[in-house]
């Protein structure tokens, strides 16, 4: 009986990871019926999904469980479709990009973040930059920029993804991994309200953008910790 609860357990957090699938194919099918600020808010919750199927995985050692399924195999298949193709799809769909061949861009970047054996280091980093292109999407359709800043937008987080550097894996690594969480629960909160605005404050989407940023610093800053030799610490 133990291990029969043990199995079903198991099963039921495979299942939740698969949901984050059903949850960014609703996504697509919003954004292709121009329902914007439902599909962001799909992708926000296929990103919260993501962000603790694993811990859940791992809290109830899943893959010592069921040994011949792969629940990393199938949270890869799901991050594609909700990290990538579906932003991708409305950055072309809405014509944020100048033209609609700029999506080869982030496609390229994104299947040679996902074609490295080491994407996820072996100390628990994404190494270069993880595919967020749903927040790339997401500011891209909040700000607007013009053809020039969108380029900017796709090619300089593309070309990132090339570079080895370490970024920060919240649900993994202890680096900075309080001020992390409790950051991205307020991003989280703002961002849901500005999507429950049917003309979100540009002042409060510029101030929103400090998660973003925050994460972009405190990788590169784990990156230099890492290469002067200084083991990262938690916080």
């Amino acid at each position: 009986m133990l291990m029969l609860r043990k199995k079903t357990i198991a099963w039921l957090i495979h299942c939740y990871t698969a949901s984050g699938a059903v949850v960014g194919m609703l996504a697509l099918i919003a954004a292709a019926r121009e329902e914007l600020r439902l599909s962001f808010l799909l992708l926000l919750l296929a990103g919260f999904i993501d962000a603790t199927d694993g811990m859940l995985a791992r809290r109830y050692k899943v893959s010592e469980i069921l040994p011949k399924f792969s629940g990393a195999y199938m949270d890869n298949a799901v991050d594609v479709l909700t990290y990538i193709f579906v932003p991708i799809f409305i950055m072309a769909w809405i014509e944020l990009l100048p033209s609609v061949y700029w999506v080869a861009v982030p496609i390229f970047a994104a299947m040679y973040a996902y074609g490295q054996v080491d994407m996820k280091t072996e100390d628990h980093y994404f190494l270069g930059f993880p595919s967020y292109w749903n927040v790339v999407a997401l500011y891209m359709w909040w700000l607007k920029p013009g053809p020039m800043g969108a380029v900017l937008l796709v090619t300089i987080p593309a070309l990132l993804t090339f570079i080895p550097t370490r970024y920060l894996y919240p649900s993994r690594n202890t680096f900075l991994w309080r001020t992390t969480w409790a950051l991205g629960f307020v991003w989280c909160a703002i961002c849901l309200y500005l999507l429950y605005q049917p003309e979100p404050d540009r002042t409060l989407v510029l101030i929103s953008s400090f998660y973003p940023l925050y994460y972009m610093f405190a990788s590169f800053y784990l990156e230099y910790r890492i290469r002067v030799g200084r083991r990262p610490a938690g916080s």
